[in-house]
């Protein structure tokens, strides 16, 4: 992973340049978190995308003068493939409506490693089809059919469709036309924020804090209870919050070029 490669490069003396730098969600049961840590001490130069970002790498003993907030390139990219996007013909492909499915994505060890965390989860899909009749759409990670097969988890609901992974293209398509996302994925938050899609975060804890706050965006864990309460919540609030301005920067690719191409020429 990407944190082994880090203290490769230290070692080896190879400058490194961390995008999405100082994300935290102060839980080390998550792996992802410790990884963070390494890969941020290990840096020469920390590209955050949000001022939040800087302040925890600023709290955590980092010079500011090798802190470059460069705002968060999902706005960039989306534009991008834009024409890519709306060409796929996931909907067709699946037979669905907009606003008629509800779309899932779940891959983290503290969701999928546990059996019982895994089995309410699956719980919670059923619960969901059942109350709200419309299809429930799994983009299914390959750990999570895995662990699913390991601990015999299987569910007679044929309308909770677990299908292999989409690609970048139709997952985005079918991301901002879903009535509601449920996801345990950091990026997924940003994007359903972004395309105003109710978000719920089948976790315990997230380092996207600001999408919390501006109300895109609620934590729910596994409790099926939990989970039926936080995904009626987001549908009956106005999908009318204010966009953290971090996540509608433009030309951060152009940014990041220069950043690397500025320390290159003085180191």
């Amino acid at each position: 992973n990407s944190s082994l490669v880090a203290i490769v490069a230290k070692r080896l003396g190879i400058p490194i340049y961390h995008m999405e730098a100082g994300n935290r969600c102060y839980d080390d049961r998550v792996p992802e978190e410790v990884n963070r840590r390494i890969i941020d001490h290990s840096s020469d130069i920390l590209l955050p995308y949000t001022e939040r970002s800087r302040q925890n790498l600023l709290r955590e003993g980092i010079p500011g003068e090798r802190i470059y907030v460069t705002g968060n390139p999902i706005y960039e990219v989306i534009q991008h493939y834009e024409p890519h996007i709306r060409q796929s013909t996931i909907f067709a492909d699946l037979e669905l409506e907009p606003e008629q499915y509800i779309l899932v994505t779940m891959h983290r060890a503290e969701n999928v490693d546990l059996e019982e965390r895994l089995y309410t989860l699956t719980t919670a899909l059923d619960r969901l089809q059942r109350m709200y009749h419309i299809p429930v759409i799994v983009s299914t990670h390959p750990r999570t059919r895995a662990k699913m097969q390991t601990f015999g988890i299987a569910l007679e609901n044929r309308k909770i469709r677990f299908l292999p992974p989409f690609g970048f293209f139709d997952f985005i398509a079918l991301e901002r036309q879903a009535l509601c996302v449920l996801s345990d994925s950091g990026t997924v938050q940003e994007e359903c924020c972004l395309f105003r899609v109710p978000n719920v975060t089948i976790r315990d804890v997230t380092e996207r804090p600001e999408t919390i706050e501006c109300g895109s965006n609620i934590l729910s864990g596994a409790d099926p209870d939990m989970i039926m309460s936080c995904v009626q919540t987001v549908l009956q609030q106005q999908r009318e919050w204010e966009i953290p301005s971090e996540y509608v920067v433009q030309h951060v690719s152009n940014t990041i070029i220069k950043i690397v191409s500025g320390y290159r020429h003085t180191s």
